[in-house]
């Protein structure tokens, strides 16, 4: 007796817009192949999400009570499996930054956006939802030897296992919630800077080295006291140092300032995101431009935006965010897929292909450790 094969469920996508005629167009476009969600604000959405199993999450940016933002970061912490894409209208320098640090986008899409790229970007990010879903508690992970700090003075001193911890300041904070919040512990001295050489020193630290790509030295400080001695910091001040780095120390965390060479160094990131998915990238920059940020999230799936002049405690928790997300991709090999990034359409110099060539051999950089 043949057994009969269940039918494939088709994926669930859930559509936030505060205009009903945007919902109903998105019914039209999208109710043939998805089962098909759609709210009208945030609080109607997050019930949503609750109670179905989304894949992928597409919201509006500029709607009241809870901005988009504010949706998609709430369905991070909900649903870690369902992949978010931000849609909005506006040049909004607060929602990409928002994109980035708090929800995590897969894509930021600005309206009005052409169908056929909205089609297949929901193809993908839902294809994705279902071949490599985001393990929803990775505490299986080996413990971090946390960077614990406390704020004074926007310095860094490091927090003793016995010290008082302060609320905030875990490997998961928001780094919104620093401005928010007093810290208070124990005060103790400031850690000295670590020398680009210096190996990991701490047992399950491997692959956890940090790569500073700047020519400019406050940020290569502000990393090293971010990081307190307890991990390698590496500097690097052009692309094939870069390269060097990455084949002789593979670090897990890539922090790129964009402040100089803006294009080159753009078309770096993206081309190390897709040569290297599971390294995970920080980018740094003295302004704030929407094109460049937006351009940066679909291109290069970055991880977080740091403005200049860098504080060291957003920092120290920003890289603590990074250095946790490498080994959860480094665990889950099929996480980097989700981190599948556009072609990139900014054309290499020659010299740059030359020496990004090289990466191709690299693909399987963490796979020894």
């Amino acid at each position: 007796m043949s057994v009969a094969t269940p039918p494939v469920q088709r994926p669930r996508l859930l559509f936030v817009d505060d205009e009903q005629r945007v919902l109903n167009s998105m019914r039209v476009m999208f109710r043939r192949q998805f089962d098909l969600f759609l709210a009208s604000h945030g609080a109607e959405a997050l019930d949503i999400v609750k109670d179905q199993d989304i894949d992928v999450i597409v919201a509006d940016h500029r709607m009241p009570k809870m901005t988009g933002v504010e949706v998609l970061s709430k369905v991070r912490a909900l649903s870690p499996r369902t992949v978010r894409i931000l849609l909005t209208g506006y040049a909004d320098l607060d929602a990409v930054e928002g994109s980035i640090n708090e929800s995590e986008v897969f894509r930021f899409l600005t309206k009005p956006c052409a169908p056929q790229q909205l089609r297949e970007t929901i193809e993908l990010a839902a294809k994705l939802a279902r071949e490599a879903p985001t393990p929803e508690a990775p505490s299986d992970l080996p413990a971090l030897d946390t960077l614990e700090i406390i704020m004074e003075n926007d310095t860094v001193t490091e927090v003793g296992r016995g010290a008082a911890r302060p609320r905030a300041a875990t490997a998961h904070s928001d780094t919104a919630a620093l401005d928010q919040s007093r810290f208070v512990a124990r005060r103790a001295p400031a850690p000295a800077p670590v020398a680009s050489s210096q190996p990991p020193t701490h047992a399950g630290l491997a692959a956890l080295g940090i790569i500073v790509f700047s020519s400019d030295a406050d940020v290569i400080d502000t990393v090293q006291k971010a990081v307190g001695g307890r991990l390698p910091v590496h500097a690097a001040g052009n692309i094939v140092q870069v390269v060097r780095i990455l084949n002789e120390h593979r670090p897990g965390v890539l922090v790129t300032d964009v402040s100089r060479d803006k294009i080159t160094i753009q078309a770096m990131t993206a081309r190390l995101k897709e040569l290297l998915p599971q390294l995970v990238t920080i980018v740094v920059a003295q302004h704030r431009d929407v094109l460049d940020m937006a351009w940066l999230i679909n291109h290069g799936q970055i991880f977080r935006f740091l403005r200049k002049p860098l504080s060291a405690g957003h920092c120290a928790l920003s890289l603590q965010a990074a250095l946790q997300h490498h080994r959860l991709l480094l665990k889950n090999p099929d996480l980097a897929k989700r981190h599948e990034v556009d072609a990139t359409t900014t054309a290499d110099s020659g010299i740059m292909e030359g020496v990004m060539a090289k990466l191709r051999t690299m693909k399987r950089l963490w796979t020894s450790l």
